[in-house]
Order: C-alpha cells, then structure tokens, then sequence
C-alpha cells in the first residue's frame, strides 16, 4: 500500500512537471510568432517603400501574377514554410510509416528471412527482457523487462541510451511494446491490460512513465502467467482507421489456456476503461486456436508489417515466426527460429530486418 501511494504521488508530481514544460513551450511559440509576424509586417513596408523609389514609368520586376512573399522565410535558423492545402500530396500514415523502409516491398514473405549472425546479449538487462520495438520516428529500440516495467533506450546499433522506469498503478508484469508516433508507446501487461504510455523527450528527461490510457482487454487468465503477451499497432491508411491489436499467449501445455488475437480502435482517450463500461470495444476478428492449429501453440510477441497488410506473430514454443492476415488469420508465411533461447518479442528494424528479443536478453537478427 504504502509503495503504491508512493507511486501514484510520484505520477502526479511527472503530471505538474511536463504541464510547467508544456506552458513554457506555448508561450515560446507565441513568442516566435509575433517575431515572424513583425519580420513580415516590415518586409512588406520596405518592398512597399522600394518600389516608390523607382522611375515612374519604370515596371516593377516581380509579376503580378505571383505573390511579392516568398512562401518560405528563415528566421535564426528556423524555417517556417507556409502550404498551400490544395496542392499539398495526400498521404497517410502508414504511407509515411511505409517511405521510411524504401528496401520494403510488400510482397516480402517470412520465409525469405534467414539468420546472418549470431545472437548478441543486452548487459544491461541481465534477465526478463519481454518485448521490443524500433521506433521509426526517434530511430530507437525500445526493450521492456517483466517483472520491473523497466523500458530500456538502444540506438539502430544497440548502444545503450538509457532507462525509463514505470511509476502508479500499471502491473509489474509488462510483457509486450509497440511504436505509435514518436511521441507515445503501447504496453500491455499480463493482467490482460493495454496502456498507452508518454514516451517524449520530457518523459526521457525524467526517467519516468505512467499509463495515460489504460484498457481492459479481457478477464483475468484462466491460467496464471498465460495473459496478454503481444502488442502491435496498425496506423491509419486510406479507409481504415488506426487500431491496437493484442495477442494472448496460449500454450499447447494447457488445454485451458487459449490463444487470442483482439483489437481495439486507437482513438481512445486518456483515462482507464473495463470492460464492463462498454465504451471500447474488443473485437477479435478470428478463432487464433482454429487459425494457427498445427503451426504454434502460444503467441509471445507480434508487429505489422511497415505496409500494415501483414501481422508478424513469434512463438516462444514452437521457435516459429508466422506472417497471417490480421482480418481472417490465414498463415501467409512461417519460418523455423534458431540462435537464441526463448523468443519472447519481434520488431522490424531500420533496415527491414526482423529484429527478436529472447530470455534471458539476447537478441537476434534476421535479414533477407
């Protein structure tokens, strides 16, 4: 009790910390928005006062047909370019996510993957390392431990950047990490939770994260320690909305417990949500233990593909990597493990690479 006061105090502490931060950084932006509003007002008055100074019969040079203003302006190294709404490409999310993997094409299959090197330890962990994520946005790994909620930072070559620990009420047992934006990541907990958690600079600066959204995605296990393992987010693209899917472990060891595969749409809003409030709902698009029966028995970590058409599933079990598709859960492509010990987590990395996390804490790398 007395540790879970400590942690919720030491949340609301971060809370008051990061809306001081955020408060600063407004009133700077408003500040810079003046200056480029005063630059603008008296290069107008100079090119006003420029063209009274020449000959009258004299044309001026610019076309009168194109605007006087550059649509560009630096101000101390600061650029600040204006778009014209009209003309500006349509895009999406996933079309960005999809420009920054330009090796990737998406009629890629797992079994084109092979194991190149051998499989490397993180030091840093010791033991309990669960999930991993590349986030493509701030060029990081990100490495969760169980047991300890403990988020460990590698850069692209796996140098050690640092730590960010859990504080409130989120369960020890994190098992599983997802990139959103570059902004916020997604964990989800063997107490069959998902939580949408800050991962900015300021929360880097402090060492400290806390669950801003937090999601029931179903009852407690049947099976003690055989919860949600696997997290992964699909963005938006054109006619679809973004959505968190979740994989609960499974394991061909106990009839009991089940594999599953659900989602949920992203748009949630802060705060936390059971299910018996009815305001998220979980689907589960298909029968995962009718799906992968006779290829996997459990689920211990998940990703999209970059183009988003594909769900990557790990099994810790089998040592089998699956490619399915995430609407009916038909297995696409599979490949057979080898190097490490226990998978526990997959990822792609910045290269295309399939990148996978196993107990105790090693990690092993496979390239097409």
């Amino acid at each position: 009790m007395l540790f879970s006061q400590i942690g919720k105090g030491l949340q609301k502490t971060l809370i008051g910390i990061r809306t001081i931060k955020h408060l600063d950084k407004i009133k700077q932006r408003i500040t810079r928005l003046k200056a480029h509003k005063n630059i603008a007002l008296i290069s107008f008055v100079v090119l006003i006062l420029a063209s009274c100074s020449t000959q009258p019969n004299r044309p001026t040079d610019i076309e009168p047909s194109k605007s006087p203003f550059s649509n560009t302006e630096d101000f101390k190294g600061e650029t600040i370019e204006t778009v014209n709404k009209d003309r500006a490409p349509k895009t999406t999310p996933q079309k960005i996510l999809l420009d920054m993997y330009p090796e990737f094409t998406d009629s890629f299959k797992i079994s084109q993957f092979v194991n190149k090197a051998k499989a490397f330890a993180l030091k840093e962990i010791g033991t309990n390392a669960s999930g991993i994520t590349w986030d493509p946005y701030r060029k990081e790994y990100f490495v969760i431990q169980n047991n300890t909620g403990v988020l460990y930072r590698y850069d692209k070559n796996f140098k050690f950047l640092g730590r960010v620990k859990k504080v409130g009420n989120m369960n020890n047992d994190t098992e599983g990490v997802s990139f959103i934006d570059g902004q916020s990541l997604l964990v989800v907990t063997e107490a069959n939770f998902s939580h949408r958690v800050k991962m900015d600079d300021d929360t880097i600066d402090d060492r400290y994260y806390y669950g801003e959204s937090n999601i029931q995605l179903s009852g407690r296990p049947k099976k003690k320690n055989k919860g949600f393992e696997a997290i992964a987010y699909r963005l938006s693209d054109t006619n679809r909305k973004a959505r968190v899917y979740a994989g609960q472990e499974g394991s061909g060891r106990y009839p009991e417990a089940k594999m599953r595969v659900v989602y949920y749409n992203a748009n949630t809003s802060s705060g936390t949500y059971s299910l018996s409030n009815g305001v998220v709902k979980i689907e589960e698009p298909f029968d995962a233990e009718k799906a992968f029966s006779g290829v996997i028995t459990d689920l211990a970590g998940m990703v999209f593909d970059p183009s988003g058409k594909t769900l990557i599933i790990v099994s810790q079990e089998a040592s089998k990597v699956i490619q399915v598709n995430p609407e009916t859960g038909e297995v696409i492509s599979q490949l057979k493990l080898s190097g490490a010990p226990a998978y526990e987590g997959v990822t792609f990395g910045p290269n295309g690479e399939l990148v996978f996390i196993s107990e105790r804490n090693w990690v092993q790398i496979y390239k097409r």
